[in-house]
């Protein structure tokens, strides 16, 4: 498979490329490290540090030294490197939620790259079985002419169903 990176120059898509994009993701772990504020070195009055390591597609592109497009046309070429990006996304998701209810991660930017995962924050609101609450054209002529028949009469005998 020869894919076209933004320069102009072929890449290929490779069983040692794939491989190496294992290992990104496979390595992409926080390391966390605790100095002395002072002194920086370890003791009681400590400070802890995370080094984040996040599993991206940017992060990935340069493990593996392609434009970032490139990585998105092996994506669709390609089954397998498409569930290699898969268990990328699904690491960078899981290590989000998990360090950012955790307080390791600014939760502000936890939220917003959660976005990209299809989280959102917010209540979602919809009708009787997931209906919309928004009426359609149709039912709102027939409330009206309940309303209107109830007005006139007083009640809402003959209204049509």
């Amino acid at each position: 498979m020869c894919i076209t990176m933004a320069g102009g120059r072929p890449t290929i898509l490779t069983a040692e490329l794939k491989d190496k994009a294992r290992l990104y993701i496979q390595e992409c772990e926080d390391e966390e490290t605790e100095y002395h504020k002072t002194r920086g070195e370890k003791s009681d009055g400590f400070e802890r540090i995370i080094r984040v390591r996040l599993p991206t597609i940017e992060g990935l592109a340069l493990s593996l030294e392609v434009n970032r497009d490139t990585i998105y046309d092996w994506e669709t070429k390609d089954e397998e490197f498409s569930d290699i990006l898969s268990k990328l996304r699904s690491k960078q998701a899981s290590m989000l939620i998990d360090k950012g209810l955790s307080g390791d991660y600014n939760p502000t930017i936890a939220k917003v790259l959660l976005t990209k995962h299809g989280y959102r924050e917010g209540t979602e609101h919809s009708g009787v079985e997931g209906k919309d609450l928004i009426p359609d054209k149709q039912s709102t002529e027939k409330a009206d002419a309940v309303l209107s028949t109830f007005l006139t009469n007083g009640t809402n005998q003959g209204t049509p169903q």
